[in-house]
């Protein structure tokens, strides 16, 4: 398993995950951004359902380690991880425009597997992401050099915070 994902790989192991995920008759992307073309908006727009029109959309931001410099070699990011995390939260949720629970809409972020941890230690005590219904979408490279994710869910990621 590679160290460290870009960005672009990030977004690529969610969308390879959405697709694949759960047994909807419908499922398509309706953005998928680049981050090397410095493209705006959502990373990552996914929508799964029946062709009547009921399902759910999942939006993404995503964050990757690693940049691809100017040469094509592949380098660390000079800013920390957990700063563009943050970043990313903030991103999403400012995204939001309908309540998850009512509207079949589903937010979340995607990082590197190897960033879990840290980024776990940083949100887990959150009452407002738990709320919100964040969720984490983690993507790495399996042994074949396939991009994949796995997606944590809200009752996953957050623990119980006192004072609801």
């Amino acid at each position: 398993m590679d160290d460290g994902l870009t960005e672009d790989e990030v977004i690529q192991g969610t969308a390879t995950y959405l697709l694949g995920k759960g047994k909807t008759t419908k499922t398509e992307i309706r953005k998928i951004a680049r981050a090397s073309r410095k493209e705006h908006g959502v990373d990552l727009c996914v929508y799964k359902g029946t062709p009547e029109g009921r399902g759910n959309l999942y939006f993404v931001e995503a964050k990757g380690n690693l940049k691809v410099a100017k040469d094509n070699l592949r380098e660390a990011k000079k800013s920390n991880f957990l700063t563009e995390f943050r970043w990313g939260i903030s991103q999403i949720i400012l995204r939001i425009d309908y309540a998850s629970n009512k509207n079949n809409r589903i937010y979340g972020i995607a990082i590197p597997k190897t960033e879990l941890p840290r980024c776990l230690r940083l949100i887990r005590d959150n009452w407002a992401l738990k709320t919100l219904g964040i969720r984490l979408f983690c993507a790495y490279r399996d042994d074949n050099g396939e991009l994949f994710a796995q997606e944590l869910t809200p009752s996953k990621i957050y623990t119980e915070v006192k004072g609801k």
